[in-house]
């Protein structure tokens, strides 16, 4: 078990509570971002407690979506809270090695994942394979850009063991764009109590 899934195994109880201000608006930001009508394939990389599960169901009863994530703890926390509604399902995997068909969704998210990576372009090539020609991806994570998300780079890199890297919005686009995507909007945005955000939404050639 590596250091992320034994640390947000010990916070999925009450993750939700801690982190719901901060859940609200990201995970809004990327169903926002994404203009789903909500009959397609949805895959949530790094699906933690199913909160953006939870979100998206209440405004598109009819979609699909499934959560994959690598801690025990938080997929048991999101089956509980999903339980009702079949169309929901939890998969337990990495990103680095998805768990799914080529070109089996029509949508993939990433949200408050990213500076978790340690493998990028494997996380991104994985997004790709998984996505259909003309797919698209919605990346939500901290944005190096903001004056004091770089100073929270440095506090993380001391402090928090699950931590790796923050980018810029120019350097998580061009991630993309070498993973095969067409960035086709990117936005700015902060979420409480103050963290600075990014939300990239791109394409599958």
């Amino acid at each position: 078990m590596n250091r992320v899934s034994i640390h947000y195994g010990k916070k999925a109880r009450h993750y939700d509570h801690r982190w719901s201000a901060y859940l609200h608006v990201t995970l809004g930001e990327a169903l926002s971002g994404l203009h789903l009508s909500g009959t397609e394939r949805v895959l949530d990389v790094g699906c933690g407690t199913g909160e953006l599960e939870r979100m998206a169901i209440e405004k598109f009863p009819q979609i699909a979506i499934v959560g994959v994530d690598m801690t025990a703890a938080m997929l048991e926390r999101a089956r509980e809270k999903m339980a009702a509604f079949p169309r929901i399902r939890f998969e337990t995997g990495e990103a680095e090695a998805l768990p799914f068909e080529v070109q089996s969704y029509d949508v993939v998210i990433l949200a408050n994942v990213f500076h978790h990576v340690r493998h990028p372009e494997t996380v991104l090539a994985e997004c790709t394979r998984v996505l259909r020609s003309g797919g698209k991806l919605v990346l939500v994570d901290w944005c190096m850009d903001f004056w004091f998300q770089r100073w929270m780079h440095y506090w993380h890199q001391r402090t928090n063991p699950t931590y790796v890297k923050t980018y810029r919005v120019a350097e998580a686009g061009e991630r993309l764009r070498q993973a095969g995507f067409v960035v086709e909007e990117t936005h700015r945005f902060i979420a409480p109590p103050l963290y600075g955000m990014m939300r990239l939404r791109a394409r599958k050639i």
